[in-house]
């Protein structure tokens, strides 16, 4: 068997270890719905908001930082000195975001959802003081290609916290134990890092670097707060207009989105990193949309799969409060469906000098998901906060595919994507009825196959290799 290449080596180790960092939070949804009320968990997921929120602003787009300024030195000890200046501001915003967060517990306590009690959100603040102290040596760990390094000390963490956090629940310590459990596991991490990037490129400062740095980052913050109107802001409407239980219920239901995600984090991998390279080569327009309608294929199945999946999961896994998050599962699940085709299809506002036409698509929606979510949500509930993320998302898509054929045009069989998008919604459509388990697994599987089925019929995946190997054995010429 031929060995993988690094590149491909990397970009798998790389996969793996996002998708185990997420998804250990999946595999642990189970055994922290059974040990905490529901209205606790609903308060976890505002927690887990402001936390989004918080890292955007803390980190600053340092670690973006690194990697631009890093990355044009072209002298090895020029490259350490300027992220020994970078991890060095990170160390400066963590020292003053400590104190600080420690004594305005008080006066921001009030304006957040969720009913945090000081203790509760000081411990959140000392993460995000953290972060800095984790993103930047991480980035400098995979500018190095240390990809088994970054592989051990990100899922470490993920592990260490996951036991830590068994570990205070069993203890009856309640959201309090879960959010000790994240600071101790991120002081271990902060600290391993901190001593790696130390003894490999020391601390110094520099104030024309900090100004370059920080001027850079702004923007790239700004899109990070733009993206958090889409994922985080929901939970915050829902705790206004609603109640902690169903902030819970739409916790819950948004893991399974987050599964449409991670699912197809494999394609993404691999594709992301090629697509500018496959995008100039020789016919390259007429390839790199045929890999984009690979990938718009696969995440249609992937969320026919996890809408299918799912309620069986909900029903069999979870305790019976949770099961109205089998009826909101569907609506993040498209909402994810169209994120993911968002990113695909994307391909034109990134192919120019700017990305002034991503930055713009991204205000719009942003702007579209503030005034819809509380608009929606006040009206409707809960059903007009997952309204909303459907909407947005959906123009958000079409925003992106409409600039960017606009800006960079690429031959997409839209007849038949159009064709294929529609046997899956139907087959999501389907899955948000109540079916028995042994009803829901086999409407999966007459839905993958039928969705392939047109898909491969469309020409929108390759042929199986089997059908492919025995046509050509029935146009071989047979032996004399």
């Amino acid at each position: 068997m031929k060995a993988l290449s690094p590149v491909l080596k990397q970009t798998l180790l790389y996969g793996s270890s996002m998708a185990l960092m997420k998804g250990i939070s999946l595999l642990m949804l189970p055994f922290i719905t059974h040990q905490l009320p529901q209205a606790e968990f609903g308060k976890l997921e505002i927690i887990s908001s402001i936390a989004a929120l918080g890292s955007i602003l803390v980190g600053l787009g340092l670690e973006d930082a690194l990697y631009r300024f890093v990355g044009r030195c072209r002298e090895e000890k020029e490259r350490l000195t300027m992220a020994a200046r970078i991890f060095t501001l990170t160390l400066m915003v963590c020292s003053l975001v400590m104190p600080v967060a420690w004594f305005a517990t008080d006066l921001i306590g009030s304006d957040l959802p969720g009913g945090l009690t000081a203790y509760q959100l000081k411990l959140v603040l000392i993460m995000l003081a953290l972060e800095g102290c984790i993103a930047v040596p991480l980035g400098w760990i995979r500018m190095q290609n240390r990809v088994m390094t970054f592989f051990c000390v990100a899922v470490g963490r993920a592990g260490f916290h996951a036991a830590l956090t068994i570990a205070m629940l069993l203890a009856g310590r309640g959201v309090d134990g879960v959010l000790e459990a994240g600071v101790i596991a991120a002081v271990v991490q902060a600290a391993i890092l901190s001593v790696i990037q130390i003894r490999e490129t020391g601390i110094a400062f520099s104030s024309p670097v900090a100004k370059q740095s920080l001027v850079y980052s702004l923007p790239i913050m700004a899109s990070g707060l733009m993206a958090f109107t889409l994922n985080g802001l929901d939970r915050w409407v829902l705790a206004e207009v609603s109640t902690l239980e169903d902030v819970a219920q739409f916790g819950v239901a948004a893991k399974f989105g987050l599964a449409v995600v991670l699912l197809l984090q494999p394609f993404g991998m691999w594709w992301m990193p090629k697509r500018f390279d496959v995008l100039y080569d020789v016919n390259g327009r007429e390839r790199a949309a045929r890999f984009t309608c690979y990938g718009i294929v696969a995440v249609m199945l992937i969320a026919v799969f996890v809408a299918f999946a799912a309620p069986i999961i909900i029903g069999l896994m979870l305790p019976g409060t949770y099961q109205l998050a089998a009826a909101f599962t569907v609506f993040l699940i498209i909402a994810a469906l169209f994120k993911e085709m968002a990113e695909l299809v994307n391909l034109g506002s990134f192919a120019g000098d700017t990305t002034y036409a991503q930055m713009g698509n991204n205000a719009v929606s942003a702007i579209l998901a503030v005034s819809t979510l509380w608009w929606w949500g006040n009206s409707y509930g809960v059903y007009g906060v997952l309204l909303a993320l459907v909407f947005t998302q959906g123009v958000r898509f079409l925003l992106f595919y409409l600039v960017s054929q606009y800006l960079y045009r690429l031959p997409y069989p839209v007849g038949a994507l159009t064709l294929c998008a529609v046997f899956c919604l139907f087959w999501l459509y389907v899955a948000n009825h109540d079916w028995s388990i042994l009803e829901g697994i086999g409407l999966m599987i007459a839905a993958l196959i039928s969705t392939a089925f047109v898909a491969q019929k469309q020409g929108l995946l390759p042929e199986i290799a089997l059908l492919v190997n025995r046509r050509q054995i029935a146009r071989a010429k047979p032996f004399n």
